[in-house]
């Protein structure tokens, strides 16, 4: 083990990445990422977000620290196969994909496009100039297509903030001015919906997790363009973040509204010059990670692999390049879940309660009927992800859907919100969805339209749209280092309250429940 826990992840993970690509060069898939497609034939369709890999390993060979005895000639063919897979999996209209055939992903189109600029800015000094100019060739229609498309079916400010870093570099090395004018749009966007308490809107509200990952593009686009003046929206992310760093090193959870618990290390990293409490932040994660305490790279499945391994890449560059550094700097501030003074702050537009004394950190959502994650000095962490309700057809109901408008009464240490029980949309897809989804794909998605009705009315049926049952909760929390707990449901016949259901989530979220080492207690 090294003293730098992003490089040792890297180097524990970076066999499997690498084995992600075709390497048979008489292949029509040579250089793709996505085994479920060229390997296993499982899936009609390649997921582009494999193509992105290419920046965190050069982010590595450029810094020194690629781990292998690779050859510079068989590094170089290794990115020119990734290029030129990516090349063969752009639609005609410059988009790619990652859940269905002609997606028209923004967020995956986005996403590869940003990383192999970087790629082709890290190795400008090493690549002839027109190696240079072909990648940019290939990258020009993800571009295009970012500045005609747009995300319609959500707000998701990780998504839009890939994008503006994306624009941006593009801007940086062709001057192209629709470039800009996009990634300003789309960075107005973002910054319209930050809340005046710092978080960044993911679906219905603040999500810790992937407010990480947006903060790690946006400052990036905060280093590219100072004159954005992005330090004081990036500060006040910084701020709110930092509350979310749980005394036992986990990160984030059930209460954000996309229910995340990984942490994306690169963006706070980067702002630990300019920010103290992103300084804080890191250092205090830097321990939680080589422990295991908190989601790691090691923990991502293949979808979410690939930007969790850029991040990686990009934190342990920054990370030997900062150790002599930071030898005789001043302490970082104390973390909030590291403070013992007591305190109690709410953020009432998020919809989160922080209570803390001398021996216990406590969070609360009220927007999710009362979920709580309470840690109290020499005990288990108390997590309570809310009610659920069995109906007469055994299909489930939870209080934990985000509503803003649950009733909300607190007086000194009582809290008490009153929430209604909404169904929990829980079917595994079957052989009739797909045969659907294919046929669509095949004939009415080539009309941007109307693929783009129908993401908006997946993401309703999956994680917006909240169908009321006839029954409701009270739920009174008592805060303190005992923390006390009582449910009232009101129910109709034909319901009944769930017993000990432990951690559960309400919606669908992929990229929600990757494992750490505290899931091995309890």
């Amino acid at each position: 083990m090294t003293k730098n826990p992003y490089l040792d992840q890297v180097q524990d993970n970076l066999p499997r990445i690498l084995a992600l690509f075709d390497s048979d060069g008489t292949s029509s898939s040579y250089g793709m990422g996505d085994r479920y497609h060229w390997a296993w034939g499982l899936i009609d369709f390649a997921n582009g977000t494999f193509q992105g890999a290419a920046h965190g390993m050069a982010r590595l060979w450029h810094a020194g620290l690629w781990p292998l005895e690779t050859s510079p000639k068989r590094f170089h063919a290794r990115l020119e196969a990734i290029f030129a897979a990516t090349k063969r999996l752009i639609r005609k209209d410059g988009s790619l994909e990652e859940a269905f055939p002609r997606e028209g992903s923004y967020c995956v189109t986005a996403l590869v496009a940003y990383d192999l600029l970087c790629t082709t800015s890290l190795l400008r000094e090493e690549i002839p100039e027109d190696k240079a100019q072909s990648w940019r060739a290939i990258i020009a229609p993800m571009i295009d297509y970012l500045i005609k498309a747009d995300e319609t079916h959500a707000i998701i400010s990780n998504h839009l903030a890939t994008a503006v870093a994306a624009l941006l570099h593009w801007h940086r090395l062709t001057n192209d001015r629709r470039a800009e004018q996009k990634a300003l749009i789309q960075l107005d966007k973002i910054l319209s919906h930050q809340s005046k308490e710092g978080w960044f809107k993911e679906y219905e509200g603040a999500d810790p997790g992937y407010q990480s990952l947006c903060t790690y593009y946006l400052a990036d686009a905060h280093f590219q363009r100072l004159d954005l003046q992005l330090l004081e929206p990036l500060r006040r992310s910084i701020q709110f973040l930092w509350h979310f760093a749980h005394p036992d090193g986990s990160f984030g959870g059930l209460y954000g509204s996309r229910c995340t618990r990984f942490y994306y290390p690169a963006g706070v990293k980067e702002l630990t010059e300019q920010i103290p409490e992103a300084r804080a932040l890191a250092s205090f994660m830097e321990a939680s990670i080589a422990q295991q305490r908190t989601v790691t790279l090691s923990a991502m499945d293949e979808p979410n692999l690939i930007p969790m391994f850029n991040s990686y890449a990009w934190a342990a560059v920054m990370k030997e390049k900062g150790q002599a550094a930071q030898r005789g700097k001043s302490p970082a501030l104390t973390l909030p879940c590291q403070n013992q003074q007591p305190m109690r702050k709410h953020y009432p537009r998020a919809g989160l309660w922080l209570d803390r004394g001398t021996t216990h950190y406590t969070i609360v959502s009220t927007h999710k009927g009362g979920v709580i994650y309470h840690y109290q000095k020499g005990q288990p962490p108390l997590i309570n992800a809310g009610v659920v309700v069995r109906n007469a057809q055994a299909r489930l109901g939870s209080t934990q859907a985000i509503n803003p408008q649950n009733v909300v009464c607190q007086q000194g240490d009582q809290l008490e919100i009153r929430s209604p029980i909404t169904a929990m949309p829980r079917q595994l897809p079957g052989p009739l969805q797909f045969i659907l989804l294919r046929l669509l794909s095949a004939t009415v998605f080539r009309s941007a339209t109307v693929r783009e009705w129908f993401k908006r009315r997946l993401v309703a049926l999956l994680i917006t749209k909240h169908r009321l049952w006839p029954a409701q909760n009270q739920r009174r929390i008592r805060l303190g280092a005992e923390l006390q707990v009582e449910d009232q449901t009101t129910l109709v016949s034909g319901y009944r309250v769930v017993e000990k259901v432990g951690a559960f989530v309400s919606i669908h979220m992929a990229s929600q429940g990757y494992w750490q080492a505290q899931d091995e207690k309890g």
